[in-house]
């Protein structure tokens, strides 16, 4: 997040007109943010000088203003970076669109690239649009000093929590992470309130292929994560041997075979999100039919608030008999109809409190 300055804005040409004597054409960026915290390799020693790396610029807002698509550059200028290029013109269709923008007002990125920034996604916020009016005030609220700032996803939720503004505000999209991931995997929810948050915005097509590789992402991440997991359970002897049989084979209708201490066999499935632990679960027919008919508990971990290299995560333990009632009713189906999955929210599970904090980073594990 950037406040932006008298000399941000003459990167658009209204206000360069306006402001007499300025040569600058561009957004100044906190190095300590945008290299220290989100691509340190900008820092490392370049074999040009006034290294340039070109960007895809989507320009959102202010207000509910969609997206205008922009080729620019971010490029150093002695010590300093910046979002460069020329003068950005408001659009056609609204001429006047960047005319309301101030001192004072913000500019929200969000950056895609692995190594280098290659796609900058920009949500003006104006304190003088009347759909950004709460938004302005809660970010004033909570960021009053400093020129640039890192978010997560949760400090946009709160802030769209408290500041409401209307639907089809493009800032709705960084918080619909859950929603979007709940939606790319078959979620009826997700899809309903995406619509109803966004409006005729929808979602484009590149959007959600995104949202549905990130959802198999987490998938991925929440599943090493309980391998490393029940690895150091087997080695502290809490588990006598375990499985990752979804690794062998990808529709099998559990991740984990395990044997615990006791000596029973326990079937294990990773349900995993990057957001918060009340998401919805999603599990398959035949995860469902093995959970309730099978004759191995069937057990689901619950990885939650994953990242690449932690998670926090809750068991439910046997959960045939809480699901059985489920499998009653689709059985009542007419025939030649057929339910590929179900969404549940996981208070209908018996989950005990939370039991493990994973992070690769402590090698001893704790619990």
């Amino acid at each position: 997040m950037k406040r932006l300055t008298a000399s941000d804005l003459t990167l658009f040409k209204w206000h360069y007109q306006r402001h007499r004597g300025t040569k600058q054409k561009a957004f100044n960026l906190d190095t300590k943010v945008l290299v220290g915290q989100l691509y340190p390799q900008l820092g490392e020693a370049s074999l040009v000088p006034n290294p340039r790396v070109p960007l895809d610029l989507y320009l959102y807002g202010p207000g509910l203003a969609p997206a205008n698509n922009l080729q620019r550059k971010i490029l150093k200028q002695q010590k300093n970076w910046r979002l460069n290029g020329e003068l950005v013109d408001s659009p056609v269709e609204a001429p006047e669109l960047y005319n309301v923008l101030a001192p004072g007002d913000f500019a929200l990125f969000e950056f895609s690239g692995e190594v280098m920034p290659t796609t900058a996604n920009v949500v003006l916020v104006a304190r003088g649009q009347f759909e950004d009016s709460g938004i302005h005030r809660e970010l004033v609220r909570r960021f009053p000093e400093g020129s640039m700032h890192s978010l997560d996803d949760f400090v946009v939720q709160d802030v769209l929590s408290l500041a409401a503004p209307p639907a089809g505000h493009p800032l709705y999209d960084w918080a619909d992470t859950s929603l979007l991931e709940d939606a790319a995997l078959g979620g009826a929810l997700g899809a309903a309130a995406i619509n109803a948050r966004r409006g005729s915005r929808g979602v484009s097509p590149e959007d959600f292929i995104r949202s549905r590789r990130n959802a198999e992402a987490t998938g991925v991440a929440g599943e090493e994560l309980l391998n490393e997991w029940l690895e150091r359970a087997r080695l502290a002897r809490r588990v006598r041997e375990f499985e990752w049989t979804s690794s062998k084979n990808a529709v099998a209708p559990y991740d984990f075979w395990v044997k615990d201490a006791s000596n029973q066999t326990r079937l294990v499935d990773a349900k995993s999100t990057s957001g918060e632990f009340a998401n919805p679960l999603h599990l398959s027919l035949m995860e469902l039919k093995v959970a309730v008919k099978g004759a191995d508990c069937y057990d689901i971990c619950r990885l939650y608030e994953v990242t690449e290299g932690s998670a926090k995560m809750r068991i439910a333990k046997n959960i045939g008999p809480s699901l059985e009632p489920i499998l009653e009713v689709l059985s009542t189906l007419p025939g030649g109809v057929t339910v590929d999955s179900i969404s549940l929210q996981p208070d209908v599970l018996k989950f005990a409190p939370e039991v493990y904090a994973l992070d690769m980073s402590d090698t001893d594990g704790h619990e």
